[in-house]
């Protein structure tokens, strides 16, 4: 299929949806009067004539040339957030992708939130503080969040005054990364007095405790020409239990393979007899290894290991014969779920300061340094043998019943393959910190004209330890043993024969859970290091003002300058260097990228009721020449309570050098096998960069009506907005399953990243980066707002909704797949999202109390839309994509939150507030396999029924 046919059809698919859709967008958005505006959460928040991200000129706030999101402090209070994602995550354009609920087993970027707009990636969210741009904080790994994204931990929350969230492309006014939309957080530099706040949190399960402190302060100097504000935040949390801390998780739903009776003659049928290929089914087990070890394959197949040395056959409760599980029998839990935290503990501070002087009446000289240090931990996987290992006939560890059976069979060796819980699981701790200095001037001109110059530095120094991290080389030479002739003790193999790197060598014993010796222990495990630097250098000089007037008011111009440097530079330890670690942090990363920007802005108000909008930026990487981008846009408001307005956009995002420079990096990860009857296989995976990336370009339009009438006691606000977003040239990797899948179904260009060996097993894959597909998403955004008066305060209505109508991945292949609607986020696959969400907020207010109902809803969607149930379209048993079950229901979470000033005079007051999050302790769906456990950790709650009670004071 030619690029264009696939273009067509891809539009006349979005066309037909939009026809279906419309109508139904529009009664939903009229019927909520729930959400906020799109402008503004509240009028004194954006009184006056300021800067709205999105554009660098200035005008009312209420006028904001793109759709913009607002989420105020107020509202940040009312949540108890110790941390801004945990508010922004609750609009629904927003993907939970990198939370402490999404960390598992994975160690890399483990404390890290980040800001994922429209599921396209964190690494496509512009975050801003301020309008300026922050140092990225991540690193490559395996963990869902992306390296070389701002970690919202950086941002003490005590001091942010709103967060704008610009949900469409805004590259041609902030530059690079901005394909999704920008996330501007404005912070209170003008705060006077002195504001303090101590919390505590705590889940109905007695888990996830935390502790959150912050202290925040401002006041006037020299006769009021100076002002100097700070502030200090400290958060501790402890961290939840296990998947088996929770009954819902502890039902240990998995996939099970249900292979075909004889995979070169599909007629057989399969091995459960018109049952599809993938069943998902509870109480999964590891049905290849278990924690005494067992035997793989010949005659003595399904034996295990008792410590005491006696043997036992292998529960293998339901299993068809394939794959990694079985349901039922095998070991009392499932390796996959034991052992690390559904919510990771970390530990953060916040440090900021901002200090600005007036030099004269037309020139301010500014300058803020901040510095935040966050530590976490987390519990990773055990080393996992499901890959048998070979042991031979002559090792001394062979119990003397299995000995006895082996030389019945005439065996010279068995395959044993084994989950090591006996070793320990490896454990990993991140270290990250940021430290951020500004110095400026803002300048008037004359005129309206104004200048804003400034220098920024910034440096995240993250430190990653992983310890009891399996040495792959050593694990080989300690498991193959056999006797000393001369002590007749156990050695290694290898020591016997004088091999030099089996130096200090200790015999690894396999047969039986607690069999290994300390010594053994010791050696095979180790700690994988790696330290990484990230430096940001950011020049800027821009000017704004007014040219002359036109019939609806002043031209309004802006124009500037900027210069940034990215630079990595990292150090690992020499067993990470040459990826010898079962799963670790791999290789150090050297590399650095300069950018050189120039832009130009300009808003024409054509008549009273039309407005006219454009802008341009060329911008030049060191790395891969140059581009431009550029936005055009009109607003349209034949009255004063209606408005449209529409964009039309250029973006680009330039590989980040994490991208571009990454070292190998080594992890396993489950994967279906096509070739040998679907069967689940752990396979290493390999992830890396790709220095010949070139920049992501996405074409981007929105459209939409503001609507501001006087209806009854109040003013009705509300907005709707279509976006239509098309990226080419998407860097990214295609995963380890879709490059088996494809591989496996002809794309011939792909088999050289899957490697097998001559059993035809799968070895290798390599997972890396390249400009490889085409991502495309299209939707609608809906909020409203309505406050009345109730008794002697006001009853505010407040709500939002994204539909999301595409969300396609075309590869380089030409298959498209369409996660929109996708629920699930199935192991080594990315996450898709659902296909709407909506957040509404009841709020009454009034003195001295204030409460809060909101209530979110997921709509029902597919677990994975890559495979087919019963009842989708195309479902066919026979087929290596159908599952017994592929759909999730409609989930609703309500949450309470109340406040009330114990006292209060002026802008002073004492106020004690609390926080129920899932109100009605609903648990999640639990037949929705993951990374993390038996369910979506990105979307639902795990945690279940959670508590805040704190204390605020303001003088």
């Amino acid at each position: 299929m030619g690029e264009n046919d696939m273009a067509n059809r891809l539009e006349n698919r979005a066309r037909n949806r939009r026809v279906h859709l419309g109508a139904s967008v529009i009664a939903l958005g009229m019927a909520l009067a729930m959400p906020g505006t799109a402008q503004a959460q509240d009028n004194e928040e954006n009184a006056g004539t300021i800067v709205v991200t999105g554009s660098r000129i200035a005008r009312d706030g209420l006028d904001a040339p793109t759709p913009i999101t607002v989420v105020g402090a107020e509202q940040i209070d009312r949540q108890g957030a110790t941390n801004l994602s945990q508010v922004l995550n609750d609009v629904p354009a927003f993907r939970p992708q990198s939370t402490p609920a999404t960390t598992a087993i994975f160690q890399n970027n483990i404390g890290a939130n980040t800001a994922d707009l429209r599921g396209l990636g964190a690494n496509r969210t512009l975050v801003l503080i301020d309008g300026r741009r922050v140092v990225p904080a991540t690193v490559q790994g395996s963990s869902f969040a992306p390296a070389g994204a701002v970690d919202l931990n950086m941002v003490p929350t005590s001091l942010v005054q709103r967060a704008e969230v610009v949900t469409g492309g805004a590259s041609a006014a902030y530059g690079s990364d901005a394909v999704a939309g920008v996330v501007n957080l404005i912070l209170n530099t003008n705060l006077q007095g002195i504001r303090a706040s101590i919390q505590g949190g705590i889940t109905e399960q007695g888990d996830n405790e935390e502790l959150a402190l912050s202290l925040a302060g401002g006041t006037g100097f020299a006769g009021g020409r100076g002002r100097v504000v700070a502030g200090i935040d400290y958060v501790d949390n402890q961290g939840s239990g296990d998947c088996y801390s929770r009954d819902w998780c502890a039902l240990s739903y998995n996939t099970i393979s249900n292979p075909f009776v004889d995979p070169n003659d599909p007629s057989k049928g399969r091995v459960l007899a018109g049952s599809p290929a993938t069943l998902i089914m509870p109480n999964a087990r590891t049905a290849t290894a278990t924690v005494n070890g067992q035997i793989i394959g010949g005659p003595l197949a399904g034996t295990e290991f008792r410590p005491d040395g006696t043997l036992f056959k292998h529960d293998a409760g339901t299993y068809y014969g394939a794959g990694i599980f079985q349901s039922g029998g095998g070991d009392p839990q499932l390796a996959f779920y034991e052992n690390f935290p559904m919510s990771s503990p970390s530990e953060r501070l916040n440090v900021f300061s901002h200090l600005e002087y007036d030099v004269s009446d037309a020139i301010t000289w500014f300058a803020e340094g901040s510095f935040s240090k966050v530590s976490a931990n987390t519990i990773g996987a055990q080393l996992r043998d499901l890959a048998p290992r070979v042991i031979t006939r002559d090792n001394p560890f062979i119990p003397d019943a299995l000995a006895t059976q082996m030389d019945a069979a005439n065996l010279s060796s068995v395959r044993v393959s084994r989950i090591w819980n006996d070793l320990g699981a490896q454990t990993g701790t991140v270290d990250r910190k940021i430290y951020r200095g500004v110095t400026g001037i803002k300048a008037d001109l004359g005129g309206s004209f104004t200048l804003d110059a400034y220098y920024q530095f910034g440096q995240t120094d993250y430190k990653q330890r992983s310890y009891n991290a399996n040495i792959k080389q050593n694990t080989i030479f300690a498991l193959d043993a056999v006797t000393d002739p001369v002590s007749g003790d156990p050695i290694c193999r290898a020591v016997l024969l004088g091999n030099p790197a089996a130096e200090g060598c200790e015999p690894l014993n396999i047969f039986g859970n607690g069999s290994p010796s300390a010594a053994a222990a010791a050696y095979v495990n180790g700690t994988a290091m790696q330290d990484t630097t990230l430096k940001q250098h950011v020049a800027s000089v821009a000017v704004q003002g007014s040219l002359f007037q036109l019939p609806g008011g002043s031209l309004g111009v802006a124009t500037g300058v900027e210069y940034r440097s990215d630079d990595a530079q990292g150090t690992a330890d020499p067993i990470s260097t040459a990826l010898g670690f079962y799963s670790g942090p791999g290789a150090p990363i050297s590399g650095s990228v300069d950018v050189w920007e120039g832009f130009v802005e300009v808003v024409a108000p054509v008549t009273d009721m039309v407005e006219l909008n454009g802008a341009v930026r060329v911008t030049d990487y060191s790395t891969s020449g140059s581009v431009t981008t550029w936005k055009v846009g009109a607003d349209f408001a034949p009255t004063d309570w209606l408005r449209f307005r529409a964009t039309r956009s250029r973006d680009i995002r330039a590989p980040n050098i994490f991208e571009l420079f990454g070292p190998l990096q080594n992890s396993f990860q489950s994967v279906n096998d096509p070739e040998n009857g679907n069967a689940q296989v752990l396979a290493s995976v390999l992830l890396g960069g790709n220095a010949n990336l070139e920049p992501e370009k996405a074409d981007s339009w929105t459209a939409g009506v503001v609507l501001q009438p006087r209806l009854g006691p109040g003013t009705l606000r509300f907005s709707l907005d279509y976006y239509d977003i098309q990226l080419d040239g998407a860097v990214s990797t295609l995963g380890a399953q879709v490059l088996v899948d494809r591989c496996s179904g002809g794309s011939a260009e792909l088999c050289q990243f899957v490697d097998r060996n001559a059993s035809g097993e799968i070895t290798t894959i390599r997972n890396f980066n390249f400009n490889l597909d085409t991502l495309i998403t299209r939707g609608w955004d809906i909020e409203a707002s309505y406050r009345i008066p109730a008794g002697n305060g006001d009853v505010t209505l407040r709500g939002l909704a994204t539909i999301v109508d595409d969300l396609i991945t075309v590869d380089s292949t030409g298959k498209e797949q369409d996660r929109a609607g996708m629920n699930g986020s199935p192991v080594s696959q990315p996450s898709g999202v659902p296909r709407y969400i909506l957040n509404g907020y009841v709020t009454y207010t009034t003195d001295p109390f204030t409460a809060q109902l909101q209530v979110r809803h997921i709509s029902a969607g597919a677990y994975n839309t890559s495979l087919v149930g019963p009842g989708d379209e195309g479902y066919d048993p026979m087929r290596g994509n159908s599952i017994n079950d592929n759909h999730i229901g409609g989930w609703t979470y309500f949450n309470l939150n109340a406040s009330y000033d114990v006292w209060s005079k002026g802008d002073s007051r004492l106020q004690l507030f609390g926080v129920v999050n899932n109100l009605f302790d609903k648990d999640p769906p639990v037949d929705a396999p993951s990374s993390f456990g038996p369910t979506n950790n990105v979307l639902y709650d795990v945690l279940g029924r959670s508590y805040r009670l704190g204390v605020r004071f303001s003088y």
